[in-house]
C-alpha cells in the first residue's frame, strides 16, 4: 500500500526552525505559499519516492517540478505520487505543471512522457559563460516597478503563441528577489530587452531573459554588463545563460552564443501538463463552460 505525505510529517531530519517554516508553508493556500513543497511516497513505511513542486516565477497557478528521487523499480509509485500532488494543487486553483529534463535522462523522460502523459512543448539550452574582459557597449538599466506593465507585455509578446498560456507572466511575477535589468533605446522610448539574474547559493547565477528580435546581437553586450556587475560583488562565481525555444528568436540566439564560444552545457526537454479553467465571460454562450483536461489525448 502506498502512503503519501508532505515531507514535514515524516522523519525528514529538519531542524526545528526549518520544520516549523515548512509546516506553516504547508498550511497556507497556494497564493500565500512562500517556499517549495516536497511530498514523499512510502511503501510499507519505507521511503520510495520524493517529489518537489516549486512556484514558477512566483506564479500562483503554474508549478515546476524541481526534484524527483526514486528508489529503483519505483516508476509506478512516482506516478501515484506526482498525480497526488497535481490533484491536490489543482483543487486549490493550479492550472499548469511542467518539468525540465536533460535529454540524456531517458528513464526520467519516459516517466513524464509515457507514464504521466506530459506533453513536449519545447527545449531549454544551457550555456556556461566565460566572462569576457571586453568592455560592454550597452548599459542595462535597473528594473523599475513603475514600468512593470510595459515589461510584462514585452516579455509575453516574445513567446510563441502556442506556448503563451503556459509561460506568460502576470505583473506580480516580476516582483521577485532576483537582480533585474532592462535594455532600452537611447531615449528610453522603446523596451528592447529584459534580464533576470537568479541564484540560490550566491555562487551559481543563471540569466533568464527576453530580447527584441531585431537586437539579438546585443545579448553578448548584456552578458558582459552582467558579468561586470557580478565581479563587483563576488570574487568567485559561475555564470550560466538559458535559451528557451518557446521564445520566437531562440534559433538566432543559439547561433550567436555558439559563435561567441559560449560553453554548451546541456539541452533539456520541457514537458508540461496544463488545464484550462472554467471560462465565465459575457459571450454568446452565457451558460457554457470549457473544461480541458489532458491535451495529449487529442
Amino acid at each position: 500500500m502506498v502512503e503519501i505525505k508532505n515531507i514535514v510529517f515524516t522523519s525528514c531530519g529538519f531542524n526545528l526552525i526549518k520544520h516549523t517554516m515548512c509546516f506553516i508553508n504547508h498550511l497556507l493556500p497556494l497564493k500565500l505559499k512562500f517556499a517549495n513543497e516536497s511530498y514523499i511516497a512510502l511503501v510499507d513505511d519505507k521511503k520510495t519516492a520524493l517529489v518537489t513542486f516549486d512556484k514558477d516565477s512566483k506564479s500562483n497557478t503554474r508549478f515546476k517540478i524541481t526534484k524527483l528521487i526514486l528508489e529503483e523499480y519505483c516508476a509506478d509509485v512516482s506516478k501515484q505520487l506526482i498525480n497526488f500532488v497535481i490533484s491536490k494543487y489543482r483543487a486549490q486553483g493550479a492550472t499548469s505543471f511542467y518539468v525540465v529534463v536533460d535529454e540524456k535522462q531517458a528513464d526520467l523522460l519516459n516517466i513524464f512522457k509515457n507514464e504521466m502523459n506530459f506533453r513536449a512543448c519545447g527545449f531549454e539550452y544551457l550555456f556556461k559563460v566565460n566572462c569576457p574582459n571586453t568592455t560592454q557597449q550597452i548599459y542595462l538599466r535597473p528594473f523599475k516597478q513603475s514600468r512593470v506593465n510595459e515589461i510584462r507585455a514585452f516579455y509575453n509578446e516574445n513567446i510563441n503563441s502556442f506556448n503563451k498560456f503556459l509561460f506568460s507572466r502576470e505583473n506580480y511575477q516580476f516582483s521577485n528577489n532576483f537582480e533585474k535589468y532592462v535594455f532600452y533605446n537611447d531615449d528610453e522610448t522603446k523596451l528592447l530587452g529584459y534580464f533576470e539574474v537568479a541564484t540560490k547559493n550566491c555562487e551559481d547565477f543563471y540569466i533568464n531573459f527576453s530580447i527584441d528580435y531585431a537586437y539579438n546581437i546585443y545579448i553578448i553586450d548584456a552578458i558582459r554588463f552582467i558579468c561586470s556587475r557580478l565581479k563587483q560583488k563576488y570574487k568567485n562565481f559561475n555564470l550560466y545563460i538559458k535559451v528557451k525555444d518557446y521564445f520566437m528568436n531562440s534559433k538566432e540566439l543559439l547561433s550567436i552564443l555558439k559563435e561567441n564560444n559560449m560553453e554548451f552545457v546541456s539541452k533539456s526537454e520541457i514537458l508540461a501538463k496544463d488545464y484550462y479553467r472554467e471560462v465565465k465571460e459575457n459571450n454568446l454562450f452565457k451558460n457554457a463552460k470549457i473544461i480541458f483536461n489532458d491535451p495529449t489525448t487529442a
